[in-house]
């Protein structure tokens, strides 16, 4: 490829765009992190994964639910897990028609924790990322979002 086709991929407006949402995505989450972990002495993955299993039916997960659900690895679950059920926060349930399988249930600290952060985190996505967003925009990027995590 020659230099001036070089020089036109890199004054791509696309470019410019993803590095808009790399950018804003990293600063919100950094001052969503820092909240949380100030304010409540947990990383957001770990306020993530127990708002997750609150959420859901008997707030209970399997462990590849939980990391399909959070874009881990199966080993980058296991570890989060890990931290969170030494914290008492989580209990690991084993399944009784699948041996293989293993459950992942918020604990009743798990849920006081939750609990305790859920307004803090509110206030926080209230304030960096829907301040100055419309109905109307809150549907488009919704609708854009959702399309992105399934690609």
């Amino acid at each position: 490829m020659g230099i001036e086709q070089q020089s036109d991929l890199i004054r791509d407006d696309r470019l410019d765009s993803f590095g808009l949402f790399v950018e804003a995505s990293r600063r919100v989450m950094r001052a969503i992190e820092g909240s949380l972990r100030d304010a409540h002495g947990f990383a957001l993955i770990e306020f993530e994964a127990l708002l997750r299993l609150t959420r859901s039916q008997e707030q209970t997960l399997s462990m590849s639910e939980l990391a399909g659900q959070m874009v881990l690895t199966s080993g980058g679950a296991t570890r989060l897990v890990d931290r969170l059920v030494k914290a008492g926060l989580v209990d690991r349930v084993a399944c009784p028609e699948d041996r293989r399988v293993q459950w992942v249930k918020i604990s009743g600290a798990g849920l006081e924790k939750i609990a305790a952060a859920l307004q803090t985190h509110l206030d926080d996505i209230e304030r960096l990322y829907f301040t100055g967003m419309s109905k109307s925009d809150r549907v488009t990027v919704d609708a854009f979002m959702d399309r992105l995590r399934n690609c």
